[in-house]
């Protein structure tokens, strides 16, 4: 029996992390292999630590004769799921995430150049809600947030006149970041111009609504950031984590130490903070190779 909730782990895959088609047929194929293991050993997701994932994992390799790479990539699979269902409070607490991690597919991420954030923030199409989409795309890179974070962003939630705001992330953990005046900048036109005739008088207190005043949803944030991307001819996928990605990438690229990266992102361990400083290191090879006169 499948695990619940796979097909909206795969949607959140696609449309907020940007992972290939390849990718996600993987995945789905990995979790439907440990929905069979987990069904086999008595195991479910919610009692599942690293001990009974050991016993999952040998049922696979004795019974299906994974090979350890295979075991790898659908430990991979079954973490991320975890996570996912824990961000969605379908699952109380998670203890797959105490299970050690693979490195086989730490794959660096993807960015964008600077001028390419540029390209997809002025690709936000006219039209009335034209001043919403550029806040909420401002916002995305500005403060390298989650798409579940911007979406949760509340009115009432900037201080110091807009220069700080207050994120709740992962866990419900609050951090405050820093806001640029670009992302200011159309935050007052947004609040004076746009924001009361969405609101319609209603108690909403989110920041980002929609035509009938409602919040607006992680998903609208994915299929904006999408089709900006597609609209200012990127030649790549967009989705909200690039401009995560490309936010950290730009702050490390500029001297920004690591810890302060790592309290911006709202990373609980420094080595997921790390792989920025790697992505840096690539564009510095690259950098080399094309104007040393002695790299090629």
């Amino acid at each position: 029996m499948p695990f619940d909730g796979v097909d909206g782990f795969l949607a959140y895959c696609r449309l907020e992390l940007g992972l290939s088609v390849n990718t996600l047929a993987a995945y789905a194929n990995d979790l439907g292999k440990l929905a069979e293991a987990f069904a086999a050993t008595g195991t479910t997701i919610a009692g599942a630590g690293p001990d009974e994932l050991g016993k999952v994992l040998a049922w696979l390799r004795d019974q299906r004769a994974h090979a350890p790479a295979s075991l790898a990539r659908a430990l991979v699979a079954l973490r991320m799921f975890a996570r996912w269902l824990t961000l969605e409070k379908r699952l109380e607490r998670d203890r797959i995430a105490l299970a050690p991690m693979p490195h086989l597919w730490n794959e660096l991420p993807q960015v964008l150049a600077p001028e390419e954030v540029e390209l997809l923030l002025e690709a936000v199409p006219d039209g009335p809600l034209r001043l919403r989409d550029r806040l909420a795309l401002e916002l995305l890179y500005a403060t390298g947030g989650r798409a579940s974070e911007v979406a949760g962003i509340g009115s009432g939630d900037f201080k110091e006149n807009g220069r700080l705001l207050l994120v709740r992330g992962k866990g419900g953990k609050e951090r405050m970041l820093p806001v640029g005046e670009k992302a200011r900048y159309y935050l007052r036109r947004y609040l004076a111009e746009l924001r009361p005739a969405l609101a319609g008088g209603g108690s909403c207190t989110h920041l980002l609504l929609t035509r009938r005043g409602r919040p607006l949803s992680r998903q609208a944030l994915w299929k904006l950031v999408r089709d900006a991307g597609r609209a200012a001819g990127l030649g790549k996928p967009a989705y909200t984590h690039l401009l995560r990605h490309s936010f950290a990438t730009h702050l490390i690229a500029g001297g920004a130490g690591l810890r302060s990266v790592q309290e911006l992102l709202g990373h609980a361990n420094l080595t997921t903070t790390q792989r920025y400083t790697h992505v840096d290191a690539r564009r510095l090879v690259e950098v080399h190779r094309r104007y040393h006169p002695r790299a090629r």
